[in-house]
């Protein structure tokens, strides 16, 4: 019994903004703008020998088709960037929402300090949030409606899967009309640039070029549609007195030559305060004494790094004659160290 091939799924095109490398609020303008110039680029014209323009230009060619048209951009965008043949959010095969909005991005700058110890804190953001004025529905307020041009004012549009099925239309949601008239405000896309206050918890051990994502309070989608992420990007400013290798960090503590010599204690400054740190007797200029526990939190894991200490020994200088003395006299004690030939 002959078989035949399996049928294959059909692929996900990649998103019309993405592919024209523009964001979802773009103007028009924007849009024509950005066609040309990625046009200009990879026309085969001028890519005679590169195998994937031909297919990078139809898809640049495609997803300017549908975004400079007012009408299929909002049927693509009311349908999340999916082609409706692929809907099943709903049985009319029409999201409630619009397209996901774009994720927005954010640096934040933060002492050594606040990079050690973490911090909660408000990140002011500029990003797309709903019109107010439209209520996120892109029509002026008070306009009248008009027949929606997708469907013909019907409500519906017909699709063949081997059996002719009615769904709800994704331009006017199956209402049958429109709006006529697009809102001032948000020149009917449904979203407006707007600032705000994004509480963001940055934890303890972040270092520069560390990336945060903050689910949901991104760009807000046109037409109603979810908010993409938050991306914050941290900056850590340098420190006067630590250097940090990974979660350890690095310092340096002089001592005197009595402290080297006998041992002792000594203050030194750490990431939680001033703590005592061990002199061993004998310790050498430039040897390295490690404190255990005293670094950055380890943000893959629990505990801390440690804290490495060069030990500097200080000559003294200007000393009187009495201490001269002692020190020649400290000299005839101590051993002289022989030359090796």
């Amino acid at each position: 019994m002959p078989t035949g091939a399996a049928p294959s799924e059909p692929t996900m095109a990649r998103d019309y903004y993405a592919v024209l490398e523009v964001g979802v609020g773009a103007s028009s303008v924007q849009i024509r703008r950005a066609y040309q110039r990625l046009a200009r680029r990879y026309s085969p014209d001028v890519n005679l020998w590169e195998r994937d323009t031909q297919s990078l230009f139809e898809e640049i060619v495609q997803a300017y088709r549908v975004l400079s048209d007012p009408t299929t951009r909002s049927v693509y965008d009311r349908q999340g960037g999916q082609a409706s043949a692929r809907q099943e959010s709903s049985p009319a095969g029409v999201s409630a929402a619009g397209r996901r909005g774009d994720d927005a991005t954010v640096a934040i700058e933060l002492s050594f300090a606040q990079s050690a110890t973490g911090l909660a804190a408000n990140v002011p953001v500029e990003r797309l949030s709903p019109c107010e004025a439209c209520a996120a529905t892109g029509g002026r307020a008070g306009a009248p409606p008009t027949p929606c041009q997708h469907c013909g004012g019907t409500g519906s549009v017909w699709r063949d899967t081997g059996a002719v099925t009615a769904e709800a239309c994704p331009a006017c949601r199956g209402e049958g009309q429109r709006v006529s008239e697009a809102c001032p405000e948000c020149r009917g896309r449904g979203v407006c640039a707007k600032r705000a206050n994004v509480p963001v918890v940055i934890p303890g051990g972040v270092d520069t070029g560390a990336q945060m994502r903050v689910p949901g309070e991104g760009h807000a989608g046109p037409f109603g549609g979810p908010r993409g992420d938050l991306v914050v990007i941290v900056r850590v400013h340098e420190d006067a007195a630590f250097t940090r290798k990974g979660d350890n960090l690095y310092t340096e503590s002089v001592v005197t030559i009595a402290e080297a010599v006998l041992g002792g204690r000594v203050s030194l400054r750490t990431l939680e305060g001033v703590a005592e740190l061990v002199v061993p007797a004998g310790t050498q200029s430039g040897q390295v004494l490690r404190m255990r526990g005293r670094g950055l939190p380890r943000l893959a894991g629990e505990g801390r790094g440690d804290l490495y200490v060069t030990v500097r020994v200080e000559i003294p200088r200007g000393i009187d004659a009495r201490t001269q003395e002692l020190f020649r006299e400290l000299g005839r004690l101590l051993p002289r160290q022989e030359v090796r030939p």
